[in-house]
Protein backbone atom coordinates (compact mmCIF):
# COMPACT_ATOMS: atom_id res chain seq x y z
CA UNK A 1 0.00 0.00 0.00
CA UNK A 2 1.49 3.24 -0.95
CA UNK A 3 2.13 5.20 1.97
CA UNK A 4 0.71 8.94 2.17
CA UNK A 5 4.44 10.59 2.05
CA UNK A 6 4.49 8.85 -1.71
CA UNK A 7 1.41 10.27 -3.09
CA UNK A 8 0.77 13.32 -4.68
CA UNK A 9 -0.15 16.43 -3.16
CA UNK A 10 -3.75 16.33 -4.79
CA UNK A 11 -4.45 12.98 -3.96
CA UNK A 12 -3.28 13.96 0.54
CA UNK A 13 -6.28 14.21 1.93
CA UNK A 14 -8.10 12.27 4.75
CA UNK A 15 -10.35 9.01 4.60
CA UNK A 16 -14.16 9.69 4.97
CA UNK A 17 -14.14 8.22 8.61
CA UNK A 18 -11.26 10.63 9.62
CA UNK A 19 -12.36 13.33 7.91
CA UNK A 20 -16.12 12.97 9.50
CA UNK A 21 -13.88 12.55 13.02
CA UNK A 22 -12.13 15.92 12.40
CA UNK A 23 -15.31 17.47 11.50
CA UNK A 24 -16.66 16.67 14.65
CA UNK A 25 -13.96 17.44 16.44
CA UNK A 26 -13.70 20.85 14.60
CA UNK A 27 -17.27 21.69 15.57
CA UNK A 28 -16.93 20.74 19.24
CA UNK A 29 -13.80 23.25 18.95
CA UNK A 30 -15.76 26.04 18.12
CA UNK A 31 -18.29 24.93 20.97
CA UNK A 32 -15.81 25.18 23.65
CA UNK A 33 -14.68 28.22 21.95
CA UNK A 34 -17.64 30.21 22.37
CA UNK A 35 -18.56 28.67 25.65
CA UNK A 36 -15.02 30.14 27.19
CA UNK A 37 -15.40 33.76 25.84
CA UNK A 38 -18.32 34.41 28.60
CA UNK A 39 -16.61 32.19 30.97
CA UNK A 40 -13.67 34.54 30.99
CA UNK A 41 -15.81 36.62 32.70
CA UNK A 42 -18.75 34.86 34.66
CA UNK A 43 -16.33 32.36 35.61
CA UNK A 44 -12.40 33.43 35.59
CA UNK A 45 -10.43 31.04 37.84
CA UNK A 46 -11.69 27.91 35.97
CA UNK A 47 -12.19 29.03 32.69
CA UNK A 48 -8.44 29.92 32.74
CA UNK A 49 -7.62 26.68 34.30
CA UNK A 50 -9.35 25.26 31.40
CA UNK A 51 -7.53 27.14 28.76
CA UNK A 52 -3.82 27.51 29.99
CA UNK A 53 -3.53 24.53 32.18
CA UNK A 54 -5.43 21.98 29.68
CA UNK A 55 -6.52 22.96 26.51
CA UNK A 56 -3.43 24.86 25.56
CA UNK A 57 -0.89 22.12 26.60
CA UNK A 58 -2.41 19.85 24.45
CA UNK A 59 -1.78 21.98 21.48
CA UNK A 60 2.05 20.97 21.10
CA UNK A 61 2.18 17.11 20.79
CA UNK A 62 -0.73 17.76 17.71
CA UNK A 63 2.05 20.58 15.66
CA UNK A 64 4.66 18.23 16.38
CA UNK A 65 2.82 15.17 15.27
CA UNK A 66 0.15 16.52 13.30
CA UNK A 67 -0.06 20.04 12.38
CA UNK A 68 -2.66 19.89 9.59
CA UNK A 69 -5.08 18.03 11.97
CA UNK A 70 -4.62 20.89 14.28
CA UNK A 71 -5.46 23.65 11.83
CA UNK A 72 -8.38 21.37 11.01
CA UNK A 73 -9.70 21.47 14.22
CA UNK A 74 -8.29 24.76 15.28
CA UNK A 75 -11.70 26.91 16.44
CA UNK A 76 -10.12 29.82 14.89
CA UNK A 77 -9.61 28.72 11.66
CA UNK A 78 -12.94 27.05 11.58
CA UNK A 79 -14.34 30.89 12.48
CA UNK A 80 -12.06 32.10 9.45
CA UNK A 81 -13.53 29.48 7.17
CA UNK A 82 -17.27 29.75 8.39
CA UNK A 83 -17.92 32.37 5.32
CA UNK A 84 -16.46 30.29 2.58
CA UNK A 85 -18.71 27.56 4.31
CA UNK A 86 -22.05 29.10 4.08
CA UNK A 87 -21.55 29.83 0.36
CA UNK A 88 -19.81 33.18 0.42
CA UNK A 89 -17.38 33.34 -2.50
CA UNK A 90 -16.34 37.26 -2.94
CA UNK A 91 -13.30 36.52 -1.46
CA UNK A 92 -9.92 37.75 -2.77
CA UNK A 93 -6.53 36.23 -2.88
CA UNK A 94 -3.76 38.59 -1.47
CA UNK A 95 -0.91 39.11 -2.82
CA UNK A 96 2.31 37.08 -2.01
CA UNK A 97 4.21 40.41 -0.73
CA UNK A 98 1.06 41.03 1.31
CA UNK A 99 0.86 37.55 2.65
CA UNK A 100 4.66 37.47 3.84
CA UNK A 101 4.41 40.80 5.63
CA UNK A 102 1.07 39.46 7.49
CA UNK A 103 3.55 36.20 8.00
CA UNK A 104 5.87 38.46 9.85
CA UNK A 105 3.26 40.03 11.95
CA UNK A 106 2.37 36.90 13.01
CA UNK A 107 5.69 36.12 14.37
CA UNK A 108 6.11 39.73 16.10
CA UNK A 109 2.60 39.48 17.74
CA UNK A 110 3.90 35.93 18.97
CA UNK A 111 6.83 37.34 20.86
CA UNK A 112 4.61 39.77 21.66
CA UNK A 113 1.94 38.10 23.39
CA UNK A 114 3.29 35.39 24.74
CA UNK A 115 4.87 37.18 27.81
CA UNK A 116 1.90 39.08 27.84
CA UNK A 117 -0.19 36.13 29.09
CA UNK A 118 2.96 36.31 32.42
CA UNK A 119 1.36 39.74 33.10
CA UNK A 120 -2.20 40.17 32.12
CA UNK A 121 -4.11 36.86 29.92
CA UNK A 122 -3.30 34.15 32.13
CA UNK A 123 -4.97 36.00 35.10
CA UNK A 124 -7.60 37.98 34.12
CA UNK A 125 -10.55 36.88 32.74
CA UNK A 126 -12.18 39.87 31.23
CA UNK A 127 -8.81 41.39 29.74
CA UNK A 128 -8.72 37.94 27.82
CA UNK A 129 -12.40 37.94 27.04
CA UNK A 130 -11.88 41.48 25.41
CA UNK A 131 -8.43 40.37 23.28
CA UNK A 132 -10.16 36.96 22.60
CA UNK A 133 -13.48 38.44 21.58
CA UNK A 134 -11.76 41.57 19.23
CA UNK A 135 -9.57 38.17 17.12
CA UNK A 136 -12.83 36.48 16.92
CA UNK A 137 -14.31 39.61 15.51
CA UNK A 138 -11.20 40.63 13.25
CA UNK A 139 -10.90 36.62 11.96
CA UNK A 140 -14.79 36.30 10.81
CA UNK A 141 -14.15 39.86 8.99
CA UNK A 142 -10.95 37.91 7.11
CA UNK A 143 -13.09 35.27 6.36
CA UNK A 144 -15.02 37.54 3.80
CA UNK A 145 -12.16 39.40 2.14
CA UNK A 146 -9.10 37.10 1.78
CA UNK A 147 -9.45 33.38 -0.12
CA UNK A 148 -9.54 30.41 2.35
CA UNK A 149 -6.87 30.25 5.15
CA UNK A 150 -5.02 33.52 3.85
CA UNK A 151 -4.97 36.70 5.67
CA UNK A 152 -5.15 34.77 9.22
CA UNK A 153 -4.71 31.03 9.44
CA UNK A 154 -1.49 31.41 6.87
CA UNK A 155 -1.03 34.68 7.36
CA UNK A 156 -1.29 37.03 10.74
CA UNK A 157 -1.79 34.01 13.43
CA UNK A 158 0.81 34.38 16.08
CA UNK A 159 0.17 30.75 16.68
CA UNK A 160 1.53 29.99 13.17
CA UNK A 161 5.17 29.93 13.54
CA UNK A 162 5.02 27.57 15.76
CA UNK A 163 3.00 25.73 13.46
CA UNK A 164 5.97 25.86 10.98
CA UNK A 165 8.65 25.19 14.07
CA UNK A 166 7.13 21.77 15.05
CA UNK A 167 5.64 20.97 11.80
CA UNK A 168 8.90 19.78 10.78
CA UNK A 169 8.67 16.37 11.86
CA UNK A 170 5.34 16.13 11.03
CA UNK A 171 3.91 12.26 10.63
CA UNK A 172 1.13 13.19 9.33
CA UNK A 173 0.91 14.17 5.77
CA UNK A 174 -2.66 15.00 4.67
CA UNK A 175 -3.70 18.60 3.99
CA UNK A 176 -6.16 19.48 6.66
CA UNK A 177 -9.37 18.87 6.11
CA UNK A 178 -10.42 22.61 5.39
CA UNK A 179 -8.44 21.93 2.63
CA UNK A 180 -9.58 19.62 0.77
CA UNK A 181 -9.87 21.44 -2.22
CA UNK A 182 -6.92 23.63 -2.14
CA UNK A 183 -7.56 27.01 -2.97
CA UNK A 184 -4.19 27.75 -4.05
CA UNK A 185 -4.89 30.95 -0.98
CA UNK A 186 -1.12 31.41 -0.57
CA UNK A 187 1.85 30.86 -2.26
CA UNK A 188 4.66 28.67 -1.40
CA UNK A 189 1.91 26.93 1.46
CA UNK A 190 3.63 24.93 4.36
CA UNK A 191 0.31 23.30 4.98
CA UNK A 192 1.12 21.06 1.51
CA UNK A 193 4.61 19.59 3.38
CA UNK A 194 4.62 20.97 6.58
CA UNK A 195 7.96 18.96 6.74
CA UNK A 196 9.54 21.59 4.81
CA UNK A 197 9.12 24.69 7.24
CA UNK A 198 12.77 24.84 7.45
CA UNK A 199 12.78 26.55 3.98
CA UNK A 200 10.29 28.94 5.16
CA UNK A 201 12.02 29.75 8.80
CA UNK A 202 15.31 30.41 6.52
CA UNK A 203 13.47 32.18 4.04
CA UNK A 204 14.69 35.70 5.29
CA UNK A 205 17.12 36.85 8.15
CA UNK A 206 14.55 37.57 10.28
CA UNK A 207 12.70 34.92 10.61
CA UNK A 208 15.62 32.32 10.65
CA UNK A 209 16.79 34.77 14.08
CA UNK A 210 13.27 34.97 15.65
CA UNK A 211 13.10 30.84 15.15
CA UNK A 212 16.41 30.34 16.69
CA UNK A 213 15.61 32.60 19.68
CA UNK A 214 12.47 30.40 20.15
CA UNK A 215 13.61 27.52 22.46
CA UNK A 216 15.61 30.40 24.95
CA UNK A 217 12.44 32.49 24.46
CA UNK A 218 10.09 29.59 25.93
CA UNK A 219 12.78 27.97 28.43
CA UNK A 220 12.76 31.73 30.16
CA UNK A 221 8.87 31.84 30.36
CA UNK A 222 8.94 29.30 32.43
CA UNK A 223 11.88 29.95 34.45
CA UNK A 224 10.47 33.17 36.15
CA UNK A 225 7.99 30.93 37.50
CA UNK A 226 10.51 28.09 38.80
CA UNK A 227 12.47 30.80 39.85
CA UNK A 228 10.22 32.36 41.80
CA UNK A 229 10.61 36.00 39.98
CA UNK A 230 7.09 35.68 38.56
CA UNK A 231 4.31 34.53 41.26
CA UNK A 232 0.85 36.14 39.31
CA UNK A 233 -0.22 32.97 38.42
CA UNK A 234 0.36 31.11 41.83
CA UNK A 235 -0.94 34.26 43.25
CA UNK A 236 -4.18 34.07 41.61
CA UNK A 237 -4.86 30.07 41.69
CA UNK A 238 -3.05 29.58 45.02
CA UNK A 239 -3.36 33.10 46.97
CA UNK A 240 -0.68 31.91 49.21
CA UNK A 241 2.40 34.43 47.44
CA UNK A 242 0.86 37.86 46.88
CA UNK A 243 0.50 39.30 43.62
CA UNK A 244 2.73 41.72 42.12
CA UNK A 245 3.08 44.87 43.57
CA UNK A 246 3.38 47.34 40.42
CA UNK A 247 2.24 45.92 37.07
CA UNK A 248 4.67 47.79 34.86
CA UNK A 249 7.50 46.64 36.65
CA UNK A 250 6.30 42.93 36.41
CA UNK A 251 6.12 43.89 32.96
CA UNK A 252 8.97 45.23 32.65
CA UNK A 253 10.72 42.33 34.31
CA UNK A 254 8.80 39.65 32.51
CA UNK A 255 10.02 40.82 28.96
CA UNK A 256 13.53 41.72 30.09
CA UNK A 257 14.15 38.60 31.23
CA UNK A 258 12.53 36.50 27.91
CA UNK A 259 14.43 38.80 26.12
CA UNK A 260 17.68 37.80 27.13
CA UNK A 261 16.50 34.17 26.99
CA UNK A 262 15.70 34.69 23.18
CA UNK A 263 19.06 36.34 22.56
CA UNK A 264 21.30 33.55 24.55
CA UNK A 265 19.18 30.95 22.39
CA UNK A 266 20.04 32.59 19.19
CA UNK A 267 23.44 33.17 20.04
CA UNK A 268 23.52 29.36 20.56
CA UNK A 269 22.20 28.21 17.52
CA UNK A 270 23.98 30.68 15.56
CA UNK A 271 27.06 29.41 16.92
CA UNK A 272 26.55 25.73 15.41
CA UNK A 273 25.96 27.51 12.51
CA UNK A 274 29.17 28.73 12.42
CA UNK A 275 30.53 25.69 13.04
CA UNK A 276 29.25 23.98 9.97
CA UNK A 277 25.93 22.73 11.28
CA UNK A 278 23.12 22.86 8.25
CA UNK A 279 20.09 25.22 8.86
CA UNK A 280 17.75 22.65 8.47
CA UNK A 281 19.63 20.95 11.36
CA UNK A 282 19.88 23.54 13.47
CA UNK A 283 15.53 24.10 12.84
CA UNK A 284 14.72 20.53 13.87
CA UNK A 285 16.71 21.11 17.12
CA UNK A 286 15.13 24.24 17.47
CA UNK A 287 11.86 22.36 17.50
CA UNK A 288 13.12 19.72 19.58
CA UNK A 289 14.15 22.36 22.33
CA UNK A 290 11.04 24.24 22.61
CA UNK A 291 8.88 21.04 22.56
CA UNK A 292 10.91 19.97 25.45
CA UNK A 293 11.58 23.46 27.38
CA UNK A 294 7.42 23.68 27.07
CA UNK A 295 6.63 20.69 28.38
CA UNK A 296 9.31 20.59 31.29
CA UNK A 297 8.04 24.27 32.43
CA UNK A 298 4.44 23.61 31.62
CA UNK A 299 4.12 20.63 34.26
CA UNK A 300 4.57 22.21 37.42
CA UNK A 301 2.33 25.12 36.37
CA UNK A 302 -0.20 22.38 35.82
CA UNK A 303 0.22 21.04 38.93
CA UNK A 304 0.26 24.26 40.68
CA UNK A 305 -3.26 25.62 38.79
CA UNK A 306 -4.68 22.46 39.45
CA UNK A 307 -3.69 22.13 43.10
CA UNK A 308 -2.20 18.82 42.27
CA UNK A 309 1.02 16.97 44.47
CA UNK A 310 4.00 18.50 42.95
CA UNK A 311 5.51 14.83 42.11
CA UNK A 312 2.46 14.65 39.77
CA UNK A 313 4.53 16.68 37.41
CA UNK A 314 6.44 13.34 36.08
CA UNK A 315 3.61 11.74 35.59
CA UNK A 316 2.60 14.61 33.24
CA UNK A 317 5.44 14.34 31.37
CA UNK A 318 5.04 11.01 30.20
CA UNK A 319 2.91 12.13 27.05
CA UNK A 320 4.21 14.30 25.55
CA UNK A 321 7.68 11.99 26.16
CA UNK A 322 6.04 9.33 24.35
CA UNK A 323 4.92 11.76 21.40
CA UNK A 324 8.38 12.95 20.97
CA UNK A 325 9.81 9.88 20.51
CA UNK A 326 7.01 8.30 18.15
CA UNK A 327 7.56 11.30 16.12
CA UNK A 328 11.45 11.06 16.09
CA UNK A 329 11.87 7.14 15.54
CA UNK A 330 9.07 5.97 13.63
CA UNK A 331 10.02 7.01 10.77
CA UNK A 332 13.05 5.26 10.75
CA UNK A 333 11.39 2.17 12.05
CA UNK A 334 9.06 2.39 8.69
CA UNK A 335 12.24 2.60 6.94
CA UNK A 336 14.22 0.07 8.17
CA UNK A 337 11.15 -2.64 7.96
CA UNK A 338 10.19 -1.39 4.89
CA UNK A 339 14.01 -1.47 3.39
Amino acid sequence: MQVVREKPLAERVYGTALRRLLGAGAILGVVIFVALLPAFVLSPKLSLQLLWFLFIPLAPMFLLAAPNAWVSLCPVSSLQTAAKHFGWMGAARLSPTLTRRLQLTGWVMMFLGIPSRHVVFNTNGPALFAAAGAVTLLVLCIGFVSLALSGWCMGACPIRPVEVIYGQFALDKNRPVKCGGCDACVTSCVRLQPENGDKELGLSKLTSILAQAFPGFVASYFLLDLTGLCNAERAFFRSDVPPPASLLAHAALVYGVMALGALFSFLVFHSLGRLGVTSATRFKAVAIAAYCCYYLGVAPEITMAWSLPENAAWALLCLPATVLAFVLFAPKLRVATTG
